[in-house]
């Protein structure tokens, strides 16, 4: 869904008729309790909405929608940092070619990087084009520019939506969460993703008892976007991971509303639980207004 619609109001007075626009603002976001398990059965009494941290007075939609389409993204570390965990890399995305893609309504494409970023794969609906494009995949360098591998692929790969089309706009990033010298930063990185609507999850291969630096780098990017990280310390883990992506990428509640404050640029935004402490919400942290 677009970060922000503008719809064009209009007041009728004797001989002409007065046009502004005005900024209507649409998230998704799923909800999930203190196990990772989805919950449905919720209503906007449950949640506040702050807008630059100011309560949303009027709420003009609430919905929930299910087995949502999905514009799926596959991102790839070939960097040297990662190449102990590059033939893992592979049968995650295999997994996740053969066990969360449903290809009569979804397409995917898959791209990797280290210094540039490569697409192998443009938007399919064809699984074995994709497992072909997986199979020559390689290890290409030395050092890794992830920051500007994300902007660049955010902008290029996800176009601003100006359809109404809905539909998931999802990228998965599998990484150690190094980045050695990218021009631009983590937050540009997160500011384009949701100004995309774009959804980022994030997966770390490593042993359960390691904490790699570049983990709490990738569990912000995902948070920040409305996503999910995982850590991934066996090829076992992928089955639970890819029920807990699915459900949270095809199950979603709809909110729009009028921002207070319809200034352009970036504004923060939260979607509180009320009552059960407990409640996980999955949201972008924010949306801008005026720029696609």
């Amino acid at each position: 869904m677009p970060a922000a619609n503008w719809t064009l109001a209009k007041a009728v007075l004797p001989g002409f008729t007065i046009h502004r626009q005005v900024a209507e603002v649409r998230l998704q976001f799923s909800v999930s309790d203190d196990q990772g398990r989805p919950l449905t059965d919720l209503s906007l009494r449950d949640f506040q909405i702050l807008d630059n941290h100011r309560a949303v007075s009027k709420v003009r939609d609430f919905s929930r929608s299910d087995d949502l389409p999905v514009q799926l993204g596959l991102l790839l570390d070939v960097s040297d940092s990662v190449q102990n965990s590059l033939l893992s890399q592979r049968h995650a995305v295999q997994y996740m070619i053969t066990h969360l893609l449903r290809w009569q309504n979804d397409r995917a494409f898959l791209a990797s990087f280290s210094k540039d970023a490569k697409l192998w794969q443009g938007y399919t609906s064809d699984p074995s084009a994709l497992r072909q494009a997986l199979s020559i995949i390689q290890q290409t360098g030395y050092v890794t520019y992830l920051y500007d591998t994300l902007y660049r692929i955010c902008l290029q790969q996800f176009s601003p939506d100006q359809s109404g089309e809905i539909s998931q706009r999802i990228l998965v990033l599998i990484s150690d969460g190094e980045d050695t010298g990218s021009i631009h930063s983590l937050e540009d990185a997160v500011a384009v993703a949701q100004r995309r609507g774009i959804e980022i999850f994030t997966m770390s291969l490593h042993p359960p008892r390691l904490t790699p630096p570049g983990d709490k780098m990738l569990k912000r990017l995902a948070d920040a976007t409305g996503g999910a990280f995982f850590i991934v310390s066996s090829d076992k883990d992928f089955s639970s991971i890819s029920i807990s992506m699915e459900q949270q990428m095809r199950t979603k509640f709809s909110v729009s509303f009028q921002p207070a404050e319809p200034t352009t640029g970036f504004h923060t935004v939260q979607i509180r639980p009320l009552g059960d402490s407990k409640l996980r919400v999955h949201a972008r942290q924010g949306y801008v207004l005026g720029t696609p």
